[in-house]
Protein backbone atom coordinates (compact mmCIF):
# COMPACT_ATOMS: atom_id res chain seq x y z
CA UNK A 1 0.00 0.00 0.00
CA UNK A 2 1.51 3.44 -0.82
CA UNK A 3 1.50 6.42 1.58
CA UNK A 4 -2.05 8.10 -0.32
CA UNK A 5 -3.48 4.95 -0.42
CA UNK A 6 -3.04 4.89 2.99
CA UNK A 7 -3.68 8.33 4.18
CA UNK A 8 -7.41 7.81 1.68
CA UNK A 9 -8.01 4.96 4.17
CA UNK A 10 -7.42 6.26 7.09
CA UNK A 11 -9.65 9.63 6.23
CA UNK A 12 -12.24 6.96 4.98
CA UNK A 13 -11.57 4.83 8.84
CA UNK A 14 -12.35 8.75 10.51
CA UNK A 15 -15.79 9.08 8.32
CA UNK A 16 -16.89 5.80 9.33
CA UNK A 17 -16.59 6.70 12.69
CA UNK A 18 -18.77 9.47 12.19
CA UNK A 19 -21.55 6.84 11.46
CA UNK A 20 -23.49 6.31 14.70
CA UNK A 21 -24.23 2.77 15.67
CA UNK A 22 -27.72 1.58 15.19
CA UNK A 23 -28.59 4.04 12.47
CA UNK A 24 -30.15 7.44 12.45
CA UNK A 25 -32.31 9.07 10.28
CA UNK A 26 -31.71 12.99 9.54
CA UNK A 27 -34.57 15.82 10.99
CA UNK A 28 -35.50 16.59 7.54
CA UNK A 29 -38.37 15.56 5.29
CA UNK A 30 -35.85 15.09 2.26
CA UNK A 31 -35.03 16.86 -0.53
CA UNK A 32 -38.37 19.60 -1.64
CA UNK A 33 -35.96 20.42 -5.05
CA UNK A 34 -32.69 21.64 -5.84
CA UNK A 35 -32.06 25.27 -7.46
CA UNK A 36 -30.62 25.12 -10.73
CA UNK A 37 -29.50 28.43 -12.98
CA UNK A 38 -30.62 28.12 -16.47
CA UNK A 39 -29.64 30.20 -19.54
CA UNK A 40 -32.04 28.76 -22.19
CA UNK A 41 -35.80 27.35 -19.82
CA UNK A 42 -37.22 26.46 -22.91
CA UNK A 43 -34.83 24.25 -24.14
CA UNK A 44 -34.42 23.00 -20.56
CA UNK A 45 -38.23 21.98 -20.66
CA UNK A 46 -37.86 20.68 -24.23
CA UNK A 47 -35.09 18.41 -22.96
CA UNK A 48 -36.34 16.88 -19.93
CA UNK A 49 -40.35 16.43 -21.28
CA UNK A 50 -39.40 15.50 -24.95
CA UNK A 51 -36.10 13.38 -23.90
CA UNK A 52 -35.86 12.36 -20.45
CA UNK A 53 -40.17 12.08 -19.79
CA UNK A 54 -39.87 14.21 -17.19
CA UNK A 55 -42.63 16.78 -17.22
CA UNK A 56 -42.87 20.77 -16.65
CA UNK A 57 -45.16 20.79 -13.84
CA UNK A 58 -44.88 23.93 -12.73
CA UNK A 59 -44.09 27.14 -13.85
CA UNK A 60 -44.19 30.64 -11.90
CA UNK A 61 -42.45 33.95 -11.32
CA UNK A 62 -39.62 33.93 -9.48
CA UNK A 63 -40.42 35.14 -5.50
CA UNK A 64 -37.59 37.26 -4.90
CA UNK A 65 -36.68 38.49 -8.75
CA UNK A 66 -39.99 39.43 -10.94
CA UNK A 67 -38.66 38.94 -14.02
CA UNK A 68 -37.20 35.53 -13.41
CA UNK A 69 -38.72 32.37 -14.17
CA UNK A 70 -39.08 29.14 -12.15
CA UNK A 71 -40.29 25.86 -13.20
CA UNK A 72 -40.36 22.39 -11.81
CA UNK A 73 -39.85 18.91 -13.91
CA UNK A 74 -41.46 15.96 -12.13
CA UNK A 75 -38.65 13.11 -11.88
CA UNK A 76 -40.42 10.43 -10.28
CA UNK A 77 -41.95 8.94 -7.40
CA UNK A 78 -44.10 11.83 -6.67
CA UNK A 79 -40.25 14.35 -6.79
CA UNK A 80 -40.10 17.86 -8.31
CA UNK A 81 -36.77 18.50 -8.15
CA UNK A 82 -34.73 19.82 -9.91
CA UNK A 83 -36.01 23.12 -10.40
CA UNK A 84 -35.01 25.47 -12.86
CA UNK A 85 -34.78 29.52 -12.57
CA UNK A 86 -33.68 31.98 -15.29
CA UNK A 87 -32.31 35.31 -14.30
CA UNK A 88 -31.99 37.28 -17.92
CA UNK A 89 -30.62 40.54 -16.32
CA UNK A 90 -27.78 38.90 -14.63
CA UNK A 91 -25.27 38.18 -16.78
CA UNK A 92 -23.08 36.48 -14.34
CA UNK A 93 -25.59 34.36 -13.95
CA UNK A 94 -25.77 33.42 -18.41
CA UNK A 95 -22.11 31.49 -18.35
CA UNK A 96 -21.46 27.69 -16.76
CA UNK A 97 -20.13 27.42 -13.32
CA UNK A 98 -16.89 25.79 -13.20
CA UNK A 99 -16.53 22.24 -12.37
CA UNK A 100 -15.20 21.71 -8.55
CA UNK A 101 -15.79 21.93 -4.91
CA UNK A 102 -19.65 22.88 -4.11
CA UNK A 103 -20.90 22.19 -7.36
CA UNK A 104 -22.87 19.44 -8.23
CA UNK A 105 -21.59 16.30 -9.80
CA UNK A 106 -24.01 14.85 -10.81
CA UNK A 107 -27.72 13.80 -9.88
CA UNK A 108 -28.26 10.30 -9.64
CA UNK A 109 -31.91 8.53 -10.90
CA UNK A 110 -32.95 4.87 -10.49
CA UNK A 111 -34.68 4.03 -13.56
CA UNK A 112 -36.76 0.99 -14.68
CA UNK A 113 -34.39 -0.92 -17.25
CA UNK A 114 -36.96 -1.05 -20.26
CA UNK A 115 -37.94 2.85 -19.22
CA UNK A 116 -33.97 3.29 -19.35
CA UNK A 117 -33.66 1.53 -22.76
CA UNK A 118 -36.16 4.08 -24.11
CA UNK A 119 -34.64 7.07 -22.54
CA UNK A 120 -31.15 5.90 -24.21
CA UNK A 121 -32.73 5.04 -27.86
CA UNK A 122 -34.96 8.56 -27.53
CA UNK A 123 -30.65 9.93 -27.07
CA UNK A 124 -29.47 8.17 -29.85
CA UNK A 125 -32.22 9.38 -32.08
CA UNK A 126 -31.93 12.98 -31.33
CA UNK A 127 -27.87 13.06 -31.51
CA UNK A 128 -27.58 13.46 -28.00
CA UNK A 129 -23.79 12.84 -26.52
CA UNK A 130 -24.00 10.77 -23.18
CA UNK A 131 -21.23 8.38 -21.37
CA UNK A 132 -21.77 4.93 -20.05
CA UNK A 133 -20.06 3.96 -16.89
CA UNK A 134 -20.77 0.77 -14.86
CA UNK A 135 -24.34 0.06 -16.35
CA UNK A 136 -25.25 3.72 -15.93
CA UNK A 137 -26.08 6.10 -18.03
CA UNK A 138 -24.30 9.68 -17.87
CA UNK A 139 -25.61 12.63 -19.97
CA UNK A 140 -25.44 16.83 -19.22
CA UNK A 141 -28.37 18.36 -19.45
CA UNK A 142 -28.84 22.27 -21.76
CA UNK A 143 -27.29 23.39 -18.51
CA UNK A 144 -24.32 21.26 -18.01
CA UNK A 145 -26.33 19.38 -15.10
CA UNK A 146 -24.88 16.18 -15.26
CA UNK A 147 -27.71 12.98 -15.19
CA UNK A 148 -26.83 9.80 -13.82
CA UNK A 149 -29.95 6.97 -14.67
CA UNK A 150 -29.17 4.11 -12.96
CA UNK A 151 -31.36 1.21 -14.26
CA UNK A 152 -32.88 -1.54 -12.30
CA UNK A 153 -34.48 -4.59 -12.92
Amino acid sequence: MTTSEGTTEAMRERLRSMIPAGGKDGPTQGVNHIAVFTKNLEATAKFYSEIMDMPVIRVSANRDVAESTHMNVAIGNGMSSPAFFDFPNVPRLQRRAPEGVGNVMHVALPIARNVFVELKGRMDGNKIKYEEVGGSLYVKDPNGLGIELMPYD
